[in-house]
C-alpha cells in the first residue's frame, strides 16, 4: 500500500480545519484559526491552525504537525491507524489499493521474517555460536522466546538464500540486510549472534548482530535505519515484555542485558537499541507502565546515562527511579553472580530521581538547578508536585519557595504570535529564510544563487537547507519528517505557522530574503575578521613577518568585502 500517496490524497480531500474542530472549539483569527491547546493545559488560546498551510501548531508547549499528527496525538493511535480512520473519512479505498500493489513495507517485512528463519537455521549448524550463548548462559528457552540466530562467516549466506526465496534486488537494496556496492554486495552482518528486532505489533523489523569475539569492533552492529526501522521508535524486548509489566518497566543497555533479565524471570525489561532514551521510546513506555527503572553500570558512564535519560522518562509523566549497579557490574554479569533474589533487592532499593541526583551530585548550586530544570519541564502536576516535595525535604529548601518557583510550570503559555525557541537561541534571520522557503515555494529558485551552507549556524536550519537546495526533499511536513525528529518537525511546523502578512508581494519577500543574506554574510566576514586579528597577533608574537603579510593581505580583502555589504 502507497502510504505516501494515500498521505498526500488525504489532505487533498479533507481540510485541516473540520477534523480539529471535532476535538476543539475553534475560532476564526485573521487567515488562521485558534483555540485551547487539547494536548495541554491552559486558559489562553495558544493552539492555532493554518488552513493554507495545512498544519497545526500551539505556541504554548510546542506541538505541531499535520492532520496526520494531530489524530495520532489525540486518539493515541499508530500512524498506519490514523492512515486507515482518515481514509474512511476522505472515501478512500484502501484494500483495493493493497490487492494491486504489494507495497514495499509489507515486501520488507517479509524479508526480514525470512532473514531471521534463516538465522535461526544457521545457528542449530554453528558450533561457534551455540557455544558462545552457552558461555554467555544463555539458556535454551531464551533463545527460542527472542528467536536468537546466528550470521555465517560467509559474504553473501544471507542474499544468495534470500535470492532463492525469490526476493528481489530492488527490494534487497532498501531491507539494510545487504549491502549493494558498485562491483559487489555482500551480508550487512556477519559472523556474529542475531538478536531479531520488532516493532509493537510484533513484526521484525531489523536485527541486532553481537559479535562471538573480544577483538572485534564493532561489539553490537544494528541494521541501517529503513522505511520499517527507525531506532528512535523502537525498544528492544518491548514486545516480550508487554505481558509482564504490572506497573513498572526496567530500562537496561544491551540485547543480553534484557535477554538474560527474562530469563531471571525479569520479564517487564526493555533496552534502546544503542542510542539514549527518546521520547518516542517514553511514549511507548507510557501505554504500558507507570514507572521507570534505568538500571546501568555503576561508573562515571552509567551515572551520566541516567542523568540523560531520568528527565526524558519525568517529562512523559512516568515515575522515573535509578539503579546503579554495584562493582561496575551489567545486569547479565550481576544476575549470574549473584542471582534473581538479590537483583530483586536492588530494584526495590533504586533511587527515585531527586535522591539520585543528591546523591551522585551533591548540593551545590549548579546540581540543583540541573533538578530545578528538569522539574519545570515535567507537565504532570501531581508528579510535579510529588518531586518538589520531596526536593524540599531532603535538601532543606523550603516548601513555600519551591511552590513559588514552579508554579504555573508546564502549562503556562507562551505570547500568542511567537514560536517556542529551543535553549540554543537560533538567529532570526537563519529562521526567516527557511520560513520564506517553507511558506513561498515560488521564491525558492532565489535561495540557490544567494544562500552558501557555511553562512548558517544552526545545525537543524543548516541539515534542513542542504537537503532543500540539493533537491533530497520536498518542502512539506512529508519531506521533513524523512530527516526530522519529531520535535525538529513541531519546531518548523511554528514556523510555517507564523504569519507573513507583513510582507506585500514577490517583491516585498525578495528584498527581504536578500536583506537576511546580506545580514548573515555580514556576520560571518566580520567573524572571519576577528579570526585573522588574533592569527595576526599570534604571528607578531612569533616574530613571523611572512605570516603577518599574508594574513594582512587576507584582512584587507574581508574589509573590502564588508564595505560591499555596508
Amino acid at each position: 500500500m502507497d502510504f505516501q500517496g494515500i498521505r498526500e490524497e488525504i489532505k487533498s480531500r479533507i481540510d485541516i480545519v473540520d477534523v480539529v474542530s471535532d476535538y476543539v472549539g475553534l475560532k476564526k483569527s485573521g487567515a488562521r484559526f485558534k483555540g485551547l491547546c487539547p494536548f495541554h493545559a491552559e486558559k489562553t488560546p495558544s493552539f492555532v491552525v493554518s488552513p493554507e498551510k495545512q498544519v497545526f501548531y500551539c505556541f504554548g508547549c510546542g506541538t505541531g504537525g499535520d492532520i496526520i499528527t494531530f489524530v495520532m496525538k489525540e486518539e493515541g493511535i499508530s500512524y498506519n491507524e490514523a492512515i486507515r480512520k482518515l481514509s474512511e473519512r476522505a472515501g478512500i479505498k484502501l484494500e483495493p489499493v493493497h490487492k494491486q500493489n504489494i507495497q514495499e513495507r509489507e515486501v520488507l517485512l517479509q524479508i526480514h521474517k525470512a532473514a531471521a528463519a534463516f538465522f535461526k537455521g544457521q545457528l542449530r549448524k554453528s558450533e561457534k555460536a551455540l557455544k558462545y550463548l552457552n558461555a554467555r548462559g544463555i539458556a535454551k528457552e531464551s533463545i527460542e522466546k527472542f528467536a536468537i540466530g546466528a550470521a555465517p562467516e560467509g559474504w553473501d549466506g544471507l542474499l544468495r538464500h534470500l535470492r532463492k526465496d525469490g526476493f528481489q534486488d530492488r527490494h534487497l537494496r532498501v531491507s539494510g540486510l545487504v549491502t549493494f556496492k558498485e562491483n559487489s554486495s555482500f551480508d550487512f552482518h556477519r559472523d556474529r549472534i542475531m538478536f531479531p528486532i520488532l516493532n509493537s505489533a510484533g513484526d521484525i523489523v531489523a536485527f541486532g548482530g553481537r559479535a562471538m569475539e573480544k577483538d572485534v569492533e564493532p561489539k553490537y552492529l544494528n541494521s541501517p535505519e529503513t522505511l520499517i526501522f527507525q531506532k528512535k521508535r523502537i525498544l528492544f524486548g518491548l514486545s516480550a515484555a508487554k505481558d509482564g509489566i504490572t506497573g513498572a518497566i526496567n530500562i537496561v543497555e544491551g540485547y543480553v542485558d534484557v535477554v538474560m533479565c527474562h530469563q531471571y524471570g525479569f520479564t517487564n525489561t526493555v533496552a534502546p537499541l544503542g542510542t539514549a532514551l527518546t521520547e518516542e521510546h517514553t511514549k511507548s513506555l507510557k501505554r504500558f507502565a507507570k514507572e521507570a527503572v534505568v538500571i546501568f553500570d555503576g561508573d562515571d558512564a552509567g551515572i551520566r546515562a541516567a542523568k540523560r535519560a531520568m528527565p526524558v522518562i519525568l517529562k512523559s509523566g512516568l515515575l522515573a527511579m535509578a539503579l546503579l549497579l554495584p562493582e561496575k557490574n551489567d545486569p547479565d554479569s550481576y544476575l549470574r553472580l549473584h542471582g534473581a533474589g538479590d537483583f530483586k533487592e536492588l530494584i526495590a532499593g533504586a533511587n527515585s530521581y531527586v535522591e539520585f541526583m543528591l546523591k551522585t551530585g551533591g548540593y551545590g548550586v549548579d546540581n540543583l538547578r540541573e533538578i530545578y530544570d528538569t522539574l519545570a519541564g515535567i507537565e504532570d502536576t501531581v508528579l510535579r508536585a510529588t518531586l518538589v516535595e520531596e526536593l524540599s525535604n531532603k535538601a532543606s529548601i523550603s516548601g513555600h519557595e519551591l511552590r513559588e518557583k514552579f508554579r504555573g510550570k508546564g502549562h503556562k503559555p507562551t505570547s500568542p504570535g511567537r514560536t517556542i525557541r529551543p535553549r540554543v537561541k537560533k538567529r532570526p534571520e537563519e529562521e526567516m529564510l527557511l520560513r520564506i522557503y517553507l511558506s513561498v515555494p515560488d521564491m525558492a529558485g532565489m535561495f540557490t544563487p544567494l544562500m552558501e551552507m557555511e553562512l548558517l549556524e544552526d545545525e537543524l536550519i543548516k541539515r534542513i537547507f542542504g537537503e532543500l537546495l540539493n533537491g533530497n526533499i520536498s518542502p512539506t511536513i512529508e519531506g521533513l519528517s524523512t530527516i526530522c525528529t519529531e520535535e525538529e518537525i513541531a519546531y518548523v511546523t511554528g514556523l510555517m505557522v507564523y504569519s507573513l502578512d507583513q510582507m506585500d508581494g514577490e517583491e516585498s519577500i525578495e528584498k527581504k530574503i536578500r536583506d537576511c543574506v546580506k545580514s548573515l554574510k555580514l556576520s560571518w566576514v566580520n567573524k572571519k575578521l576577528g579570526e585573522i586579528k588574533e592569527k595576526i597577533k599570534k604571528a607578531e608574537l612569533a616574530n613571523n613577518p611572512e605570516e603577518v603579510i599574508l594574513l594582512s593581505q587576507e584582512n584587507i580583502k574581508y574589509l573590502n568585502e564588508r564595505r560591499s555589504l555596508s
